[in-house]
């Protein structure tokens, strides 16, 4: 069984729409989608219909829930809140009752997929600290923990001794711990702005970060259109 796990699509349908064929090329299974279908991007209502059209099993992101429940909106930064209140105004009830019915955790097959820190999902905690993910791959109930939220992609082993930070983009599922940090398809920040999703081989016990191209300028060239915050569009060639 071979799972493509997606998180932080942000309403850029473009590179959505870039790995959805990708995916659809690899013929996987499943899709897993890590939260953040929403916010920053100008395209939320059609990120939420091609998601649904996958058929892809959802986690809640801290985007996700400011949007159903504005009263979250506060806790984001002054761009995320902008364009969060903006995307409000797209969505219908049904595209909100379909968000309501997203859980804080998923597990499949001895993995765990969430947003934010597995062990407590609720709190979005950013798993970018090597203490936090260290504290994580020490609490950790499953074999394998797939994340989003920071928008960096990486992979950490959990040895008998030591939490190690992978510098490959490929993994060998053993009989360790291990955390996968799948990065943003809309919105990477670690100096990359390909879209980012990773591959979960089950049966071949293998994970590994895929990057895909897509045509960011298509998406700048929108946001500029509706006059969104120009850095929700800059940013986007940066990968920051």
């Amino acid at each position: 069984m071979r799972l493509a796990v997606l998180s932080d699509i942000h309403g850029n349908l473009e590179a959505l729409e870039a790995v959805l064929l990708e995916i659809d090329r690899l013929s996987v299974d499943g899709v897993i989608v890590l939260g953040d279908i929403v916010g920053y991007g100008p395209d939320p209502l059609a990120c939420i219909y091609r998601i649904r059209e996958a058929e892809a099993a959802c986690v809640l992101g801290n985007h996700d829930e400011a949007l159903v429940d504005p009263t979250h909106v506060r806790e984001l930064n002054p761009v995320a809140r902008d364009t969060l209140l903006r995307s409000r105004e797209m969505v219908s009830e049904e595209e909100l009752a379909y968000l309501r019915t997203f859980a804080f955790r998923h597990v499949e097959a001895d993995g765990v997929f969430t947003h934010a820190n597995p062990i407590l999902p609720e709190q979005w905690q950013h798993l970018q600290l090597f203490e936090h993910i260290r504290w994580c791959l020490d609490e950790l109930e499953w074999h394998l923990a797939f994340v989003g939220h920071t928008h960096h992609a990486g992979m950490y082993c959990k040895t008998d001794h030591q939490v190690v930070p992978l510098t490959s983009s490929e993994l060998a599922v053993g009989h360790h711990r291990y955390l996968v940090n799948v990065g943003s398809v809309g919105q990477p920040r670690d100096g990359d702005p390909r879209a980012c999703f990773a591959l979960w081989d089950i049966a071949a016990g293998r994970a590994e970060l895929r990057r895909v191209e897509y045509r960011y300028q298509r998406t700048q060239e929108k946001l500029t259109a509706l006059g969104w915050p120009s850095y929700a569009a800059e940013r986007l060639a940066r990968g920051e």
